[in-house]
């Protein structure tokens, strides 16, 4: 009976993940381990201007698009994360391909130019590279990553 039991147990976790757990999409990072981890970095610092950014003494949150965002989800999103001293600053399409070289932006399963962002230190350091094609949904991580770079918690 046990080893029934066993069996049954392993058929229904193999089920579950099989059916819960879903490959990357083409505008994710190829590993999903790898995408909104979480964890801050202690990445390139850049210059102090790049890519007609301005760099230093605040927290700037670089967002890589595709094509031009609009709309109430976007204004939403723009307004949390762009407050208390941190700039906000999108790139849309090839405008954005040397800064998200230089930040070390992944490249999605697709090949494509990357949806995401990246966060920027006040001492002009990268903390936070992800792909995120569902950012709209995610203002609060950013507002809590920028958070900790600004007050210097990291």
């Amino acid at each position: 009976m046990p080893a029934a039991t066993a069996l049954v147990a392993a058929l229904l976790l193999t089920a579950v993940v099989v059916l819960l757990v879903r490959p990357p999409g083409p505008l994710d990072d190829p590993d999903l381990a790898d995408q909104r981890d979480g964890l801050l970095l202690d990445g390139a610092r850049l210059p102090p201007t790049r890519a007609d950014v301005d760099l230093g003494g605040r927290p700037v949150v670089v967002l890589f698009e595709r094509g031009e965002p609009s709309g109430v989800a976007f204004e939403d999103w723009r307004t949390q994360v762009s407050d208390e001293g941190v700039d906000l600053v999108v790139k849309v399409g090839a405008e954005g391909d040397a800064l998200a070289e230089l930040i070390g932006m992944p490249t999605p399963v697709d090949g494509g130019r990357p949806i995401g962002y990246a966060v920027i230190d006040p001492s002009r350091r990268v903390r936070y590279a992800t792909l995120d094609p569902n950012y709209l949904k995610n203002a609060f991580e950013v507002d809590v990553i920028t958070g900790a770079v600004a007050d210097g918690r990291s």
